[in-house]
């Protein structure tokens, strides 16, 4: 198993294979991603995020909650994004603090992860963004993404 730094050094790098390393580090290895993630380095941080997402293991959902509530927004921007790796049990909780996230790029990818969502009880949250969100754009975008949403 990876040390801390070495799985630092692995997410130091400018462009990952997330598919690939995901599937060569595994899920021994989120211990090492939560810790990461709750150090103040947001880049090191979000890619912790969305490694942890995507690798499917019994606690990835805790990284990603952490993520979620990161006070950098490149982190809960990276939380939202993995939303889909996530079981769709896990994921609506942290979606739902994702879509009334403060920062407009933070609910957009929420949105748009939430509607990739199966089985999703987040269809009416999508809707009712489309309707009251602040931002023009987000409200737009929400209901493009709640007409193909299920009722």
């Amino acid at each position: 198993m990876p040390s801390l730094d070495e799985v630092r050094r692995e997410l130091d790098k400018d462009e990952l294979d997330y598919p690939a390393l995901a599937s060569e580090l595994g899920p021994d290895v989120l211990p090492e991603l939560h810790e990461l993630v709750t150090e103040d380095e947001p880049r090191i941080a979000s890619k912790a995020a969305y490694l942890a997402g995507l690798i499917a293991g019994p606690t990835s959902h805790d990284v990603v909650s952490l993520a979620a509530g990161s006070r950098h927004d490149v982190v809960r921007l990276a939380a939202a994004a993995t939303l889909p790796a996530l079981p769709v049990e896990h994921a609506t909780g942290i979606a739902e603090t994702l879509l009334a996230d403060p920062d407009v790029g933070v609910r957009a990818r929420a949105v748009q992860s939430a509607a990739k969502l199966e089985q999703s009880p987040l269809a009416d949250r999508v809707r009712a963004m489309a309707a009251d969100d602040p931002e023009p754009g987000l409200r737009d975008l929400a209901a493009s993404l709640s007409e193909d949403a299920p009722a």
